[in-house]
């Protein structure tokens, strides 16, 4: 598990870095002995579990960064994570949200959310708040929007579908030795699955 360590230890320091190059002039982050981010999503409610696991993986992150010195870049300035509990329905994802830009006022980025759904309604408060807010979630409306603040780091649903599709085909073809003409798709009617549908 401590291999994807460094990735998500690049992206937090990643977002600590964009975040104060965007929102505080150099003395305020110069100067600042400690960087705040947050995580947000799901700690409760039936994904849980991922949230658990992202809750993880960001606590590692950090502690592996503070014990290495810092965020070098910015002369060793130490991250300190805040976690939110996005619940269980985009509603309660959204008053999270809202909740943390509120009570978290020197926060200087944010990520998670874990399903595309939450992080759509994330992301319109963080967006106001002028709060960068980094993802992995899928759906192509992410960034479709045009939000000047949120930044998706996967490759979308879309872009997935378009490598899937053909993989599926051949793998038909293999197991029936002809090409299907015609191609189904079970999906739920959340954002990232309308996503991976569209191509």
């Amino acid at each position: 598990m401590r291999t994807l360590t460094p990735r998500i230890g690049t992206a937090l320091a990643g977002i600590a870095i964009a975040a104060l190059s965007l929102t505080a002039p150099e003395p305020a982050w110069s100067q600042a002995r400690e960087v705040k981010i947050g995580l947000i999503a799901p700690l409760s409610g039936p994904w849980a579990r991922q949230g658990e696991t992202m809750l993880k993986g960001a606590t590692v992150a950090v502690e592996d960064i503070n014990r290495a010195g810092g965020i070098k870049a910015l002369g060793g300035v130490r991250l300190r994570l805040v976690s939110v509990d996005a619940g269980e329905n985009t509603e309660k994802a959204k008053n999270a949200a809202q909740r943390m830009v509120s009570q978290e006022t020197d926060m200087v980025g944010a990520t998670g959310a874990w399903l595309s759904s939450f992080t759509l309604a994330i992301t319109e408060v963080t967006e106001r708040a002028e709060l960068p807010f980094l993802t992995l979630s899928f759906s192509d409306q992410i960034t479709d929007r045009g939000f000047k603040y949120v930044f998706q780091t996967s490759p979308t649903a879309g872009a997935q579908a378009i490598g899937a599709l053909p993989a599926i085909i051949e793998l038909a073809k293999a197991a029936t030795g002809s090409a299907p003409r015609t191609v189904g798709i079970i999906m739920d009617n959340t954002a990232s699955p309308v996503s991976f549908s569209k191509p």
